[in-house]
């Protein structure tokens, strides 16, 4: 950083000179008639003369340049010496004068272009370093940065939870240390592997990982870094990455969030076949076809929208082999869990087996957010362990958000959000098969004034009717508690996300899962990209469907509302009592909650989660020790 501050200081000083010097030996004389010039002699104001061809050049007393040109065969320089002044006589003449005047000119104009050049140059990169592709100011070169000596220190032991994919790609570690291996007997590995999955899965460390253990170069480079806005530029640079690649071969090329420029072609481009980004990714197509697997490139590519890339990017020859990255199952996230726990201090109460088991739908950087949320809060209580209690005040912050204890709520209102939770509370501990309740609050947290969380015991894949119908029970339950406690007029706008949600379920039961008699097995909508949790698209369908299908989702909703009510009023008082809990401690636990309903002799349906958890882990451990 100094050695470039100093560079630019000395740059910026030589200008300043170069400057200053040309100026003043380009000093301005004042004309003067041959006349004035000579009464100016006869006063004896002048003290230096120079004779320069036919032009005089003289220096008054005070300074002053002048200058007068000479009649041919004058006697003026006589009259000037007859007067005492100091004369002197140049040979040079005007023609050669004229040139030098150009050169001084000129000279300063042509000092700053040359600067700006060198400077354009370094800025771009310079067209010498290793890989430059050689044209003015290297616009064209790659943005691919290159790790030869410093090769990823990443290995296979620091990625845990995919082992199904890790045993994919090991044939390409074979292959880049070992290639002859295959060469025998005819093979060659994919050209290209396309990583995909949901954001924080580990797609890009399992790229560094490929390369750590291989031990060789590794060329990372973003999909955005080959747009740029002149046109031509993202091909040339698509053209000299795979120059480098060739100088460090045998190597892996990573191009991360290739969506950015793999997009599908269509007919809906409005940039037309020029378009900067096509001719980016045709010049990319035409490279992944040209190079032989036997130079040792490997490429690989990440990206969570594999639904909008270009069909002719994925074909055999181009990335030959698609991987999917999924999220990790419970002995995927406690494998995940022992990495990155290795650096923290855990106190003895902490099971990562519980951990594993609590955080369903979590990915590997959910899981590392974690533990870093729950050292973090350690540290601000000075803690100088990271104890369970921790870790589940930051699952709590991850998935439900900061806790707004300041939020200034009234009585009133306080109390209406502890029977809306509380509904939602008795669905969770009544409805059979339900997620187990794991505790309930009226503190807001995030964009919510009061918060039921419920944890699944294991991983689910594939949901029922009856789960499913449970689930839109349990989102019903708060709302049926404000109907009964408070009236219809009493109703509050709390349920709004409850009822998005619910309807949202509903629909997808009837228009995407066949789960209507009256509609039948058809399947009217599709999830545009699941990777990013993207919209639900319709395809074309009759009014007179689409109204089946409006009935049917009303029926689901009403019916499940209409039994939500109707427990609630069964166990309005076990409720209250509950309630008066939740206002005394505001935040109660699952254990604390089936207390209160045993009290009332309540027998509940769905155990806490906590129970289930130990028990499930004590028992695996006991199969192990057998």
């Amino acid at each position: 950083m100094m050695k470039s501050f100093f560079i630019w200081m000395l740059i910026i000083g030589a200008m300043i000179l170069a400057f200053n010097v040309f100026e003043h030996s380009r000093d301005s004389a004042t004309k003067t008639p041959l006349n004035s010039f000579m009464q100016l002699v006869e006063e004896g104001k002048i003290r230096e003369v120079k004779v320069i061809g036919q032009k005089i050049v003289a220096f008054t007393q005070d300074g002053q340049k002048i200058e007068t040109a000479i009649p041919l065969g004058s006697s003026v320089v006589d009259k000037i010496m007859e007067k005492g002044v100091k004369v002197e006589v140049s040979a040079m003449d005007t023609n050669s004068s004229w040139l030098i005047n150009l050169f001084i000119s000129w000279l300063p104009i042509l000092l700053f272009i040359g600067i700006w050049i060198v400077l354009m140059r370094q800025m771009s990169g310079g067209a010498g370093n290793p890989g430059g592709a050689g044209r003015a100011f290297s616009f064209g070169k790659s943005k691919a940065k290159v790790y030869v000596e410093e090769k990823p220190d990443v290995t296979f032991e620091k990625v845990a939870g995919i082992d199904e994919v890790k045993e994919e790609v090991k044939e390409l570690i074979e292959y880049l240390k070992d290639p002859v291996k295959f060469q025998k007997l005819g093979g060659r590995p994919p050209k290209g592997v396309m990583l995909y999955g949901e954001p924080g899965v580990g797609k890009t460390l399992l790229a560094k990982a490929i390369a750590g253990e291989a031990h060789v170069p590794f060329i990372t480079v973003s999909g955005s870094d080959f747009v740029e806005m002149f046109v031509g530029v993202g091909a040339a640079r698509v053209r000299d990455l795979f120059e480098t690649a060739k100088k460090y071969a045998p190597c892996i090329v990573f191009i991360d969030e290739i969506d950015a420029v793999g997009r599908a072609r269509g007919a809906m481009n409005l940039g037309g076949g020029h378009d900067e980004r096509e001719q980016t990714l045709n010049q990319l197509l035409v490279e992944m076809d040209g190079f032989d697997t036997s130079e040792g490139i490997i490429v690989i590519a990440a990206t969570n929208r594999p639904d909008i890339l270009d069909p002719a990017l994925l074909r055999p020859g181009r990335f030959d082999r698609q991987i999917f990255i999924p999220k990790p199952d419970v002995k995927g996230r406690y494998e995940i869990l022992k990495v990155h726990a290795k650096n923290k201090k855990l106190a003895p109460d902490v099971d990562l087996e519980v951990i594993a088991r609590a955080t369903p739908g979590f990915t590997g950087a959910d899981l590392e957010n974690l533990l870093n949320e729950a050292a973090l809060l350690a540290a601000r209580k000075g803690k100088e362990e990271i104890h369970m209690e921790e870790i589940e005040e930051a699952v709590d912050r991850i998935t439900m958000g900061l806790e707004r204890k300041g939020m200034a709520i009234s009585p009133k209102e306080k109390e209406k959000i502890a029977y809306h939770e509380a509904g939602h509370a008795l669905m969770g501990i009544m409805t059979e098969g339900a997620d187990p309740v794991h505790k309930v609050s009226i503190i807001p947290r995030g964009m919510a004034l009061g918060v039921t969380q419920q944890l699944p015991i294991d991983d689910k894949h594939i949901y029922d009717k009856k789960d499913l119908i449970g689930r839109i029970l349990i989102l019903m339950g708060g709302r049926a508690a404000e109907e009964v406690f408070y009236g219809k007029e009493g109703i509050t706008t709390g349920a709004e996300n409850d009822l998005q949600k619910a309807t949202e379920l509903a629909y997808r039961m009837v228009s995407m899962w066949g789960m209507s008699e009256k509609v039948g097995p058809v399947a009217i909508r599709r999830v545009a990209n699941p990777f990013l949790g993207g919209m639900t698209n319709s395809v074309d369908t009759s009014q007179e469907l689409l109204k089946d299908i409006d009935e049917e989702v009303k029926k689901i909703l009403s019916e499940a509302y209409s039994r939500a009510v109707d427990m609630v009023e069964t166990y309005k008082e076990p409720l209250k009592a509950v309630v008066n809990k939740l206002l005394e401690k505001e935040t109660i636990s699952c254990e604390e909650l089936v207390e209160v309903m045993k009290l009332y002799g309540v027998e509940v349906k769905n155990h806490c989660k906590k129970e289930e958890l130990k028990h499930e882990v004590e028992e695996e451990k006991k199969e192990v020790v057998r």
